[in-house]
């Protein structure tokens, strides 16, 4: 089986909603990376114009068992796709309507259909760069402004400890140079325009907004 195949593997298997949904994010993780979003959204998609025809379409791949559609509903619609039944079934037992079934290494939607395209959590599950590059080229095509990425960074000080010391089981995340991420959306045609930390070396979770280029 292909890494990536076993990560879409894990999240397909039954109950896996519940999890993730529930403690998953317990003790106080649940609000982070809404929170950050929050903020990111805020600064670089801005208030939606008066004159606008509608809100703001967003994206969020892989959507999980729904747990920032608040956060993303709030400035404008969101549609969530996920590969795994079980986490659209978490999902929508959240409130979640506009929901899909779908791949992020080929996405079911034409080019440039969304204001922003927000992919959490996903990437330090990648093993290969090629999966990266592939995930990175989809997420930036489908939108037309921005697309805000979280990955774990190599240069935090769990991630060195980790290659430091090793673990006797095979890895199943991965943290990556942050250049590396940077390249690969950079090569897909877009360009960084703020990178930010949850905490900055201390915590291997780290976030990255991307803007498409004209």
């Amino acid at each position: 089986m292909e890494p990536l195949d076993r990560t879409r593997a894990k999240w397909r298997a039954p109950g896996a909603g519940a999890r993730y949904a529930g403690t998953r994010f317990r003790a106080g993780r649940e609000a982070r990376d809404p929170a950050r979003l929050a903020r990111l959204l805020e600064r670089h998609l801005g208030p939606l114009p008066a004159d606008a025809p509608g809100p703001a379409l967003l994206l969020d791949a892989p959507c999980g068992a729904g747990r920032l559609f608040p956060t993303l509903a709030a400035r404008g619609r969101v549609v969530g796709l996920d590969v795994s039944p079980a986490m659209l079934e978490g999902a929508r037992a959240r409130g979640a309507e506009a929901l899909l079934a779908g791949d992020l290494a080929a996405l079911p939607f034409a080019a440039q259909s969304f204001d922003a395209v927000v992919c959490c959590r996903l990437l330090h599950h990648l093993e290969r760069e090629e999966d990266l590059v592939r995930i990175a080229r989809e997420l930036v095509r489908v939108s037309r402004a921005l697309v805000l990425v979280t990955y774990w960074d190599a240069a935090s000080l769990p991630a060195l400890r980790r290659r430091l010391l090793p673990s006797a089981r095979a890895p199943r995340r991965f943290a990556r140079p942050r250049a590396a991420v940077e390249a690969a959306f950079v090569a897909a045609g877009a360009e960084v325009v703020e990178r930010a930390w949850s905490l900055r070396f201390v915590s291997r979770q780290a976030y990255l907004v991307l803007r498409r280029r004209a």
